[in-house]
């Protein structure tokens, strides 16, 4: 179960005709498309084909222009209101805060979900994303590698049923790479449901299925 209540098995999402456009430019038709538990799909395209606006419009942060993204906990839908808790999305536009350290951003940012975890879990998300001992240091100092380590170490801790990961991989070495892949791994393994937008040839081998944006 998510730290917010959400069981892992069960969840499923539909994308119904969506669609989305910014004036007259067209990023993409009627994406019809079913994600359940366990399930992993990419979304590949190239840059300025809509990717990250897909990603967006599943997680409800922007509306797609028409169509409709349905959400289902054991095939009970779940009202818009009440999703806050079934996604956690990485993207390169998730705000870090520079003057915190790395503990205090995970903190803040767990909390803003409205979830309160010991400090004992705390710590553990971090030794999970491979900055044990680095969680005091101030966020100014962390690199972008880890900068995008702290972004799963947050996942870690909300454990929501849905994953939407923009470009997972950027910014990291290779070590960062297989630790992204190990974790991507272990969440299917417990039916999470994992939605990834890359041009990476390797996160797109992840997956089942594959949305194509033109």
């Amino acid at each position: 179960m998510g730290a917010g209540g959400m069981t892992m098995q069960g969840i499923e999402v539909e994308l119904v005709n969506v669609s989305k456009k910014y004036g007259r430019r067209q990023l993409f038709v009627a994406i019809n498309r079913q994600i359940c538990s366990g399930d992993c799909i990419v979304v590949m395209g190239p840059n300025g084909s809509g990717k990250s606006t897909l990603l967006k419009i599943i997680a409800g942060l922007i509306r797609p222009s028409s169509g409709i993204v349905k959400v289902r906990n054991h095939g009970h839908e779940v009202a818009v209101d009440n999703r806050r808790g079934c996604f956690g999305l990485i993207s390169p536009e998730l705000i870090l805060y520079n003057a915190m350290t790395g503990y205090e951003n995970l903190r803040f940012l767990v909390r803003a979900r409205g979830v309160e975890l010991s400090a004992e879990r705390l710590q553990s998300c971090f030794k999970n994303v491979g900055l044990g001992g680095r969680q005091q240091e101030l966020l100014s100092t962390y690199s972008t590698g880890m900068r995008q380590r702290l972004k799963f170490a947050i996942l870690d801790a909300l454990r929501p049923p849905i994953w939407l990961l923009d470009e997972p991989s950027s910014n990291l070495d290779e070590e960062g790479k297989k630790l992204v892949k190990q974790l991507i791994k272990d969440a299917l393994a417990q039916e999470v449901a994992v939605i990834i937008a890359t041009n990476e040839r390797e996160e797109a081998n992840y997956a089942g299925q594959k949305i194509a944006l033109v």
